[in-house]
């Protein structure tokens, strides 16, 4: 229970103050005390630890008397605290309290900083596992597929299979010069004539007489047209003929 820590905690302060009070002419030095004034700290954040925590409604909110406790516990503490650093200084200089609060802090923050550099530690181990853990399902995974095709082959090779290749794509006889690659040109708007029926005759001319002709109710200014080189303009006035023809 948080009330009988906290009780823990100053029973702890007031030991330790009372053995350093009791024996502080007789020691040689600060180490001969340091355990006691370990405890004096301990006691001191067991007390600051427990407060509020998992207390009942009644200790909570319910009782003027542990406030009032409380209130009373947290005067001691610091009297506490104001003769130990007192006796100290007398004892041992006057700078000697600000530098064990300078040392206890120091070696708080060693301690932090080590349980920050253990987990860092452990999380580097946890993700060195699993990266293991992932290469080596990958290099199962290839040995798998590796076996599955070996027996597939040669199962096929006992059953008297033949290998057929697959014939080769468009882009693969491209490459190897089988089919003649085409090449293009940038065909450009020459001339437009427009049909009764709404539609556009369109003639393009690229480059080295590439001529194209289009029938559209738009046409671009130009596109990619096949190179077609030495042609022979289209008539166009033929093909509007046909077309105003064909919607009499």
């Amino acid at each position: 229970m948080p009330i009988a820590e906290i009780l823990t905690g100053i029973s702890l302060v007031k030991a330790s103050v009372d053995f350093i009070k009791k024996n502080i002419e007789t020691v040689n030095d600060i180490k001969g005390i340091a355990k006691q004034i370990d405890g004096f700290f301990t006691g001191v954040d067991q007390m600051n630890k427990s407060q509020g925590k998992s207390m009942s409604i009644a200790e909570q909110f319910g009782s003027v008397e542990n406030s009032a406790n409380d209130f009373i516990n947290r005067k001691l503490l610091e009297e506490q605290r104001t003769e130990l650093k007192n006796i100290i200084n007398l004892r041992f200089g006057p700078t000697t309290w600000d530098e064990i609060l300078s040392e206890r802090a120091t070696r708080i923050n060693q301690a932090k900083e080590a349980m920050r550099l253990q987990r860092v530690e452990a999380r580097q181990k946890q993700k060195e596992l699993v990266d293991t853990l992932q290469t080596m399902g990958i290099i199962f995974c290839v040995i798998g597929v590796v076996i599955i095709s070996f027996i597939v082959s040669f199962k096929a090779f006992a059953d008297g299979y033949t290998y057929k290749p697959k014939p080769y794509t468009k882009k693969q006889l491209q490459n190897q010069g089988k089919i003649e690659t085409p090449k293009y040109t940038t065909c450009r708007l020459k001339k437009r004539i427009k049909s009764k029926s709404g539609d556009m005759a369109c003639i393009y001319v690229g480059g080295n007489k590439t001529y194209e002709m289009m029938i559209e109710s738009w046409c671009p200014k130009q596109y990619k047209c096949i190179y077609n080189p030495w042609g022979q303009e289209p008539n166009i006035d033929d093909v509007i003929n046909s077309l105003n023809n064909a919607v009499k």
